[in-house]
């Protein structure tokens, strides 16, 4: 009887996930080439292309759009059954506190998910810039998902982000780039004026919201470009790789997406914990 690897469909879908073989092998304890490898034997198990190359990650194919479906129902479905036959039903509350842009690509699909496979767990999210998060309102969490320059002790590095540059590309040709951004303190803006001031790139802020639905409309709308971490773009934003003489932008860097659970935290807690730290 043909089956498919549930390893291998969740190698899969954390290079889709995170664009990329490398941070996908660091996220599954594994090797690059091994992910590579394990790609290649669904391709030749299935008799498709699953991926192709688009600049410096993945894009899927039609083929690969409709197996990254089915990935996500089988792997469900897995840590649900798991779940279910746990010796003790994890129950409680959790309060978490997460930046609006992960947020926004988290909710929909890992803490959905999480609810799913633990439905006795109460959520509770709230989001904020990463420095209030850290601050003094970061006592009132139990899991605090947020980026940082620098990590110290109290924090779990989940991984390193690329910033990308991203807006509507005619804009760059302005004399003065119009820049969306968020208030003073926060890590994007921050670096992207520290970039801009590098190369000698005029700038201009434009427009500024705490709210990331609200960032995102206006980079719709042309109002500015900005900088954000490379995996919570959304998708009908386009990332901005160079000028329109292929000279590459002013180089924003990267920055870490860190984690902090509280002391004494519930066995709720470290569940979802650990859940966020496998599927980041």
């Amino acid at each position: 009887m043909k089956h498919l690897s549930l390893e291998a469909l969740r190698s899969f879908s954390a290079v889709i996930e995170l664009g990329s073989m490398t941070l996908a092998g660091e996220r599954m304890g594994r090797s690059q080439p091994a992910i590579s490898l394990q790609l290649k034997k669904l391709e030749q198990q299935l008799g498709v292309e699953l991926l192709t190359r688009q600049g410096s990650g993945f894009a899927l194919t039609a083929d690969g759009d409709v197996l990254f479906d089915y990935a996500q129902r089988m792997l469900a479905l897995n840590d649900q059954a798991w779940a279910q036959f746990e010796p003790q039903q994890v129950s409680g509350k959790v309060r978490l506190g997460i930046t609006s842009e992960f947020a926004s690509s988290l909710l929909p699909k890992v803490l959905g998910q999480f609810a799913q496979v633990y439905p006795q767990v109460t959520l509770q999210v709230t989001s904020a810039l990463s420095k209030d998060l850290l601050s003094g309102l970061g006592q009132q969490f139990d899991i605090i998902l947020a980026l940082r320059e620098q990590t110290n002790k109290s924090d779990v590095l989940i991984q390193r982000e690329e910033l990308v540059w991203v807006g509507l590309p005619g804009l760059l040709e302005q004399p003065g780039w119009p820049m969306v951004v968020a208030p003073e303190g926060c890590i994007y803006r921050r670096r992207a004026e520290q970039s801009l001031q590098r190369a000698h790139q005029p700038y201009r802020i434009t427009y500024t919201n705490t709210d990331f639905s609200g960032l995102t409309a206006a980079l719709n709308s042309g109002l500015g470009i900005t900088v954000l971490a490379k995996s919570t773009v959304p998708k009908d934003i386009p990332i901005l790789e160079s000028f329109s003489d292929n000279k590459p932008l002013p180089n924003p860097g990267s920055v870490n997406v860190i984690m902090r659970l509280a002391g004494g935290a519930s066995s709720a807690a470290s569940q979802l914990a650990d859940y966020l730290k496998a599927r980041i």
